[in-house]
């Protein structure tokens, strides 16, 4: 694991996390009263209108918490495997493409919980709910985009060896291209598509990271594509040619 950093980087990591959370529980909290909701911000009411406080501050703790989730998980772990792969023999690309990208999720699960420790207790002091089973969706969710998207990012920067900053950049441009995308599912036979059409383009979605809250991530297609298609995918570029960086 010293090869996604040193343990004094994860300790300084969750002592910054847990002073956020501490300052985050002291400063805020939630009221819901008969006039409407709202919070209050280092004593200063933030009024949010008729909305339930609950259904409101859920809503938007689930958007945080999915891009949160993936997008430490993605950064946390790609530099390390994005080197590993980048080795001459390809046996060790291929072991570094497998173990790294274990190894990877491992450290970045640990960083990205960690990095959670605000959002839960803010979760507490609006709603009285540390762990809203909405919230641990939205989590469960985030640590399967932020594992997409670290295949895609690696699968990427083997194809482009000249730039992995390139392939973190198209990685995060394919999450935003899902959604738009899906548009074609819902509408495509109304725009003169055929079913079979409709079907291979939402397999390649499917291979696709997804930019919003999925609704059904554990169904039979979904999870084979989202994380066995870029598994294969990758560890069939392990198998080219090696090619030095530029």
């Amino acid at each position: 694991m010293d090869r996604f950093g040193s343990s004094k980087l994860r300790i300084g990591w969750t002592l910054v996390c847990l002073f956020l959370a501490g300052l985050v529980f002291m400063a805020i909290r939630g009221q819901q009263g008969p006039d409407g909701s709202q919070v209050v911000v280092f004593g200063t009411a933030v009024p949010l209108g008729a909305e339930s406080l609950k259904d409101y501050s859920l809503g938007g703790l689930q958007g945080v918490m999915y891009w949160l989730v993936s997008l430490v998980l993605l950064l946390g772990a790609f530099g390390p495997v994005s080197q590993w792969t980048a080795a001459a023999s390809r046996g060790e690309r291929l072991k570094g493409f497998f173990a790294g990208t274990g190894l990877g999720f491992a450290h970045g699960l640990f960083l990205s919980q960690v990095a959670l420790l605000p959002v839960w207790a803010l979760s507490w002091r609006l709603i009285g709910q540390a762990w809203p089973p909405e919230l641990l969706r939205a989590d469960l969710h985030g640590l399967l985009l932020g594992l997409q998207m670290l295949l895609w990012a690696v699968l990427l920067s083997r194809l482009l060896k000249s730039s992995a900053g390139l392939a973190l950049l198209l990685t995060l441009l394919l999450r935003e291209l899902g959604p738009r995308l899906s548009f074609f599912l819902d509408f495509g036979q109304d725009l003169g598509w055929s079913a079979g059409q409709v079907k291979v383009l939402e397999v390649f979605v499917r291979l696709l990271p997804m930019a919003q809250l999925p609704s059904d991530p554990f169904s039979p297609l979904a999870l084979p594509l989202s994380i066995g298609g870029p598994l294969v995918l990758g560890a069939l570029a392990m198998l080219l040619p090696a090619g030095g960086r530029k």
